[in-house]
């Protein structure tokens, strides 16, 4: 009896079925730089039009611009480096996404296996090294396990609380032949929230109807479900008054007749002076960080009950102990308490929130001298929420600038306001604003940070003219490390020592890159020079000489 002949199976390369295993995942842009053991991926993705490189000047760079476009588009993104020194210099803006719960995913070189253990060029043990700052980190070992390795990283990094993951192969592995694998990501990973529970959503609302004081706080899990709208319906109905955690102002807009601010250190004293008179905090879609809450009681009541909804489990009592902890979908959970709020009428509000902002906003124009020379910090603030479009997305870097531009800025919309997170890493709001510019190229983009932030990653001023990546970049420039003069103003008596230096001009060197570049000394100069950058069309930068000693706040004050 003759054995039926088998068909020869299709093989493709392991860097071409990566690739393939990306496009099913909708990967259209991929952030990096090449080198000897990431070439063959590289190889791989000149032959893929329906996916972008953008080839950075710094691995850095690359993973704060892939940051970037994560979060804008509420999607994994993916940055690639090669061996030893490629990957340690990504590791920042790792760590940043795994304090901020981006779903980034490194795709990294390794030595090949007839290097290592043997002292090699650029060889370590990469592994160990990436564990800590990613929620899995694998060298894959085989070709056969390239595909199953890249749904892995995304099924992880996808998974509450999302964060980055790591995979790394050598070229041996990625140039072998493979059978592949054409597995849809819903095969292999969870596509749907999953609900709150029916009961527990009973046992929040009989808090809340129970409560005299009442208070939402919305987090950026509400953002991250498209579910802003449906929030601001609840507080509607409701009448219940809201304040924003300090990393997402924008989860709740500022600019709501029921919006209190944002909370914490160089927040909103309208939020501040509320929230300690609360009596059940109703926190959505809440990571409580450190900067919104001090970790400690005073800007909540310790006699205050708490209602933690959040779609990570084991998030919840971190930072304060619940009354109640609700785990599931940030939008069933407002759901829920828009269905049982139904059934009863709205409260009065038990803030006059108007009274509150108004106040609030006096304070802030108080401080703030438009004709003061040199600039004052508040000044720059107020000028970037005046110029920038009410679409428009604002970045801020860690420093005293950044918080500065927190006390200034009002949202109008959603995911409109970005910063770094708990992670707080100087430099990295140019290459996150490109990379949100990429994700959002509809949108005006504009990053703010100091002139140390401004030096530690310009040279991705290249790749924005070269790629088109029209940002407007304001600095801050002081000439000195602003956030550690405050520090030292305020713990070490003034005792100022090793925060002053000099700069370039840097709208003049924004030129020589071939940018917009301006450098304003006068207030009266200002508007109209963020105006022409973004006129230009071009990435932009608008150098700002301010006042040294014009400081926001480190320690946080009771109002």
């Amino acid at each position: 009896m003759d054995t039926p002949e088998r068909k020869p199976v299709k093989t493709i390369t392991g860097a071409r079925a990566l690739v393939d295993a990306l496009l099913r995942e909708g990967v259209d842009h991929v952030f990096g730089i090449p080198g000897t053991q990431n070439l063959a991926f590289l190889d791989a993705l000149r032959d893929t039009p329906q996916v972008r490189f953008i080839l950075t000047r710094h691995e850095q760079g690359a993973a704060f611009m892939a940051y970037g476009f994560a979060r804008a588009r509420n999607t994994p993104a993916v940055v690639t480096a090669t061996e030893g020194p490629g990957l340690t210099n990504i590791v920042t803006a790792v760590a940043a996404a795994h304090k901020g719960n981006v779903p980034l995913i490194s795709i990294c070189g390794v030595q090949e296996s007839v290097m290592r253990e043997r002292d090699a060029t650029q060889d370590m043990d990469q592994i160990p090294f990436m564990r800590p700052i990613t929620k899995w980190a694998y060298s894959i070992p085989h070709p056969n396990k390239v595909q199953e390795a890249v749904r892995k990283a995304f099924r992880v990094a996808l998974t509450e609380p999302q964060g980055p993951t790591h995979i790394e192969a050598c070229s041996e592995v990625l140039l072998e032949p493979v059978a592949p694998e054409p597995v849809a990501p819903a095969a292999y990973r969870n596509t749907v929230p999953p609900v709150c529970d029916p009961a527990q959503l009973d046992a929040a609302w009989a808090l809340i109807a129970g409560a005299g004081r009442p208070l939402f706080v919305i987090g950026r899990g509400v953002m991250k479900e498209n579910a802003v709208a449906a929030m601001q319906q609840l507080a509607d109905s409701t009448g219940i008054p809201v304040a924003a955690l300090q990393y997402s102002p924008d989860a709740f807009p500022s600019t709501h007749p029921l919006a209190l601010g944002p909370l914490g250190r160089n927040a909103f004293t309208s939020a501040n002076r509320a929230a300690p008179k609360a009596d059940v905090i109703i926190a959505i879609g809440a990571h409580f960080d450190v900067f919104s809450t001090m970790y400690q009681y005073g800007v909540f009541s310790e006699s205050a009950k708490i209602i933690h909804h959040t779609a990570a489990p084991g998030r919840i009592g971190i930072v304060f102990p619940v009354a109640l902890g609700v785990t599931g979908s940030s939008a069933s959970f407002i759901k829920g308490l828009a269905e049982r709020a139904g059934k009863g009428r709205p409260r009065k509000p038990w803030v006059d929130v108007a009274r509150a902002r108004a106040d609030f906003d006096a304070e802030l124009a108080a401080a703030m001298k438009p004709a003061a020379f040199p600039i004052q910090s508040q000044f720059v603030a107020h000028t970037i929420r005046k110029v920038l479009p009410k679409n428009g997305i604002l970045v801020v870097d860690a420093g005293n600038g950044g918080k500065h531009v927190r006390s200034y800025f009002k949202s109008y919309e959603p995911d409109t306001f970005l910063c770094i997170d708990d992670w707080a890493s100087v430099g990295g709001s140019l290459p996150i604003a490109m990379g949100v510019k990429l994700a959002r190229p509809d949108r005006p983009v504009l990053c703010a940070s100091g002139d140390m932030g401004a030096m530690c990653n310009i040279g991705e001023l290249e790749t924005a003219v070269r790629e088109n990546i029209a940002v407007v970049y304001v600095v801050f420039n002081d000439q000195g490390l602003g956030n550690e003069r405050a520090f030292q103003n305020e713990h070490f008596g003034g005792r100022f020592f090793a925060v002053d230096y000099k700069n370039p001009d840097f709208g003049a060197l924004a030129k020589v890159f071939g940018a917009h570049g301006e450098h304003v000394t006068r207030p009266g100069d200002l508007e109209s020079a963020i105006q022409r950058a973004f006129a230009s069309g071009k990435p932009a930068i608008v150098d700002v000489m301010i006042d040294q000693k014009t400081l926001a706040p480190v320690v946080y004050k009771p109002s």
